[in-house]
C-alpha cells in the first residue's frame, strides 16, 4: 500500500471526477470480470468526499454546504 502520510492532494470536484473516470475505464479494461466492484469502490470514493469526515479534517477549501 502507498504511503500517504506525506502527500498533499489537490484537486478540484472537476479533476476528481475525469481522474476516477478515467481509473474506473482503465480497471474495468483490465478486469471486467470484476466490473461491479470496481464500480462500487469508485462510488465509495465518491461517497467518502462528500462525508463528514472529510468536512470534520478539513479536507475542502469551498463549496461546502452546512449540515
Amino acid at each position: 500500500m502507498a504511503e500517504f502520510k506525506e502527500r498533499v492532494f489537490v484537486f478540484t470536484g472537476a479533476t476528481f471526477e475525469a481522474a476516477l473516470r478515467d481509473w474506473e475505464a482503465e480497471q474495468i479494461a483490465a478486469y471486467p470480470h470484476r466490473e461491479e466492484l470496481i464500480r462500487v469502490t469508485a462510488l465509495a470514493m465518491r461517497d467518502f468526499l462528500e462525508s463528514a469526515a472529510v468536512r470534520r479534517h478539513k479536507m475542502t477549501l469551498k463549496g461546502e454546504t452546512e449540515s
